[in-house]
């Protein structure tokens, strides 16, 4: 009898070691799928909010597209040989429109309007006949203030990608990322590169 009951308070040992250790995969399997449903859906949030920041900043960009073909006109009586710069800027402008279905490409194109457009933000020091053209004084306010916009949303933007890219790379959520399909996003804006090869032009020959 004593055999019997040794072998069944093993028998009840053993069972209670297997229900003890499939309790603890399941707690394991349960706190490991509620940390990827709760990294998932931070992860989608954050994407969400860089996707809705950059949209603010192709606005602001749009109004800057808008302006330019305006202002460009209202100067064109005032420069001579420096069509070039007149130039520049409409082949930069096009290749922002060129490259308005690729966020890379678009972000690179406007850094090279950026450069471009400068230039005309001295053409009140070269010419100073363009101060008493209303036109011209109103669209270089209005570009001026756009510009403004375009800085601050650029930065918004930069700051919510950050947010999404520290988060994806972070443990445990860099294991939840790429099984849910979150990659690391190098679509910064950074300091503008063209400055360094933007056409200068002397105003002053």
């Amino acid at each position: 009898m004593n055999t019997i009951d040794a072998k069944g308070n093993t028998s009840m040992k053993a069972l209670w070691v297997v229900l003890g250790v499939l309790g603890l995969l399941l707690v394991v399997v349960l706190l490991g799928f509620g940390s990827y449903v709760s990294a998932k859906n931070q992860m989608v949030q954050l994407n969400e909010d860089v996707d809705q920041t950059y949209s603010q900043v192709d606005i602001v960009q749009q109004r800057r597209l808008d302006l330019i073909p305006n202002l460009v006109a209202s100067v064109k009586g005032y420069m001579g040989e420096e069509e070039t710069v007149l130039t520049n800027i409409a082949n930069a402008r096009a290749g922002v429109l060129a490259a308005s279905s690729s966020r890379a490409s678009s972000i690179q194109a406007n850094t090279h309007l950026d450069a471009a457009l400068i230039p005309l933000y001295r053409l009140q020091e070269q010419y100073p006949d363009l101060k008493g053209n209303e036109q011209f004084m109103r669209l270089e306010d209005e570009l001026s203030g756009t510009e403004n916009r375009i800085a601050v949303e650029r930065m918004r933007y930069n700051k919510a990608l950050e947010a999404y890219n520290v988060y994806i790379r972070q443990f445990p959520n860099s294991i939840w990322a790429n099984m849910a399909g979150f990659h690391y996003r190098d679509e910064y804006f950074k300091g503008n590169p063209a400055n360094s090869v933007a056409p200068t032009v002397d105003f002053g020959k």
